[in-house]
């Protein structure tokens, strides 16, 4: 039996409702959109259509309108009070929000009980769309790369093996080799993503460029890396394109570069960022060491620690709404990571050894205190990495009393 992620009952929730909005399920590749979707009609008898528009000419502005009238015919030559239609990869096409206003709008009026679900790997294009034309008129469930809890319930992944390989269920029985999972990693999930899905949203003049500033920023992941550095070690392209590059990979949900955390907006955006990747997987694609050799490897163990307590936080984020940033001193002493929502903070330290240095997080919460709703370490002398996995962020922005 497939697992069943926690989207599913809200999926099932939401369509069991008379008609009123479409559901658009959006997140990155390999997360189980379309398994969801397979799950949620499994269990039912109303009439779909599943149809998927990753093919389609993107200029097309016929096919969303002549699927959609295909499945009016057939609720009306079946005598069908109730049919979902499911398009699969909608953001494809170009023009698709002002299509399915169209068609959506027009069942409205007529009183037709087609209930419409969409999907879409493409977050930057899902939402522009969403903005642009279906105010109102829809629900969003976002779905996120696999958490702790998941993987472990359903592939029995230790916590080690998590910190290391991520959240990626498709690739889950491929870890027992590794070679083969990094092999797959490149050309099921990172080739299509830097090759396809990020020039579907920005003009990338360079895509060798933009590969090389993705592995650089994979490989220093939860470490400090200045735009100057990364175009130095590269010896290639402008630091302006550098950003530009950094900006798309964050749209797709790859690496977040983190900005410092500062009263000041203007210093908080010119500051040095801190690599993060969404997803362990991404860093360990292009890594030096094996899963052996990092768990025995007290040093390298710390740094993966620190890099899957980020994509954590990086993938919640998005989920959950806060901005995540880090912060430092001026003599470099560190607060890993930092949440914000509106005027609120969470200060979290990574702590892999119990020697570890604390300062930076002391004076961030010494100098922003009254800010703060939460803080805490996580590691051997602090919250255990077990615990922290399943904490739900959102309610560390309530005020411990």
């Amino acid at each position: 039996m497939l697992y069943e992620r926690q989207h599913l009952s809200i999926l099932k929730n939401r369509m069991a409702e008379p008609r009123r909005r479409m559901q658009i399920i959006m997140g990155p590749r390999q997360v189980g959109k379309s398994t969801l979707v397979g799950q949620y009609v499994e269990g039912i008898d109303t009439p779909y259509d599943f149809l998927a528009a990753d093919g389609v000419n993107r200029e097309d502005t016929t096919w969303i309108p002549a699927r959609w009238q295909e499945a009016r015919m057939k609720m009306d030559l079946h005598g069908e009070k109730e049919r979902i239609l499911i398009i699969d990869e909608v953001q494809k096409i170009r023009t698709w929000s002002e299509q399915v206003k169209k068609e959506w709008d027009a069942d409205t009026r007529e009183k037709r009980n087609l209930k419409v679900i969409l999907l879409g790997s493409s977050r930057v294009l899902l939402q522009k769309g969403l903005e642009e034309s279906l105010e109102g008129r829809f629900e969003a469930i976002k779905m996120g790369y696999w958490e702790w809890h998941e993987m472990r319930d359903a592939f029995g992944f230790t916590l080690q093996q998590y910190i290391y390989f991520g959240g990626f269920p498709g690739l889950a029985p491929d870890t027992i080799d590794e070679d083969r999972w990094r092999d797959l990693m490149e050309d099921s999930i990172i080739s299509p993503i830097l090759t396809r899905d990020i020039l579907e949203i920005d003009e990338i003049r360079n895509p060798a460029l933009l590969r090389q500033v993705f592995e650089l920023a994979c490989i220093e992941s939860a470490r400090e890396l200045s735009l100057t550095k990364m175009q130095g070690t590269i010896n290639s392209g402008t630091v302006p394109t550098i950003k530009s590059y950094l900006d798309a990979l964050d749209k797709t949900m790859l690496v977040k570069p983190l900005q410092k955390y500062s009263s000041s907006p203007v210093r908080e955006k010119n500051s040095i960022p801190k690599m993060q990747v969404f997803n362990s997987a991404f860093r360990n694609r292009y890594g030096r060491h094996t899963f052996e050799e990092a768990v025995t490897d007290s040093t390298e163990w710390g740094r993966q620690v620190e890099s899957a307590v980020g994509a954590h936080l990086a993938n919640r984020s998005l989920l959950d709404g806060f901005e995540l940033l880090y912060w430092r001193t001026d003599n470099k002493k560190e607060c890993d990571y930092v949440l914000k929502k509106g005027q609120t903070l969470v200060a979290i330290e990574v702590k892999s050894s119990r020697s570890d240095d604390t300062e930076g997080y002391e004076k961030f919460k010494e100098l922003f205190g009254e800010h703060i709703t939460n803080a805490f370490i996580v590691g051997p002398e602090g919250l255990p990495l077990e615990d922290f996995f399943s904490i739900d962020l959102k309610t560390l922005f309530r005020k411990i009393r």
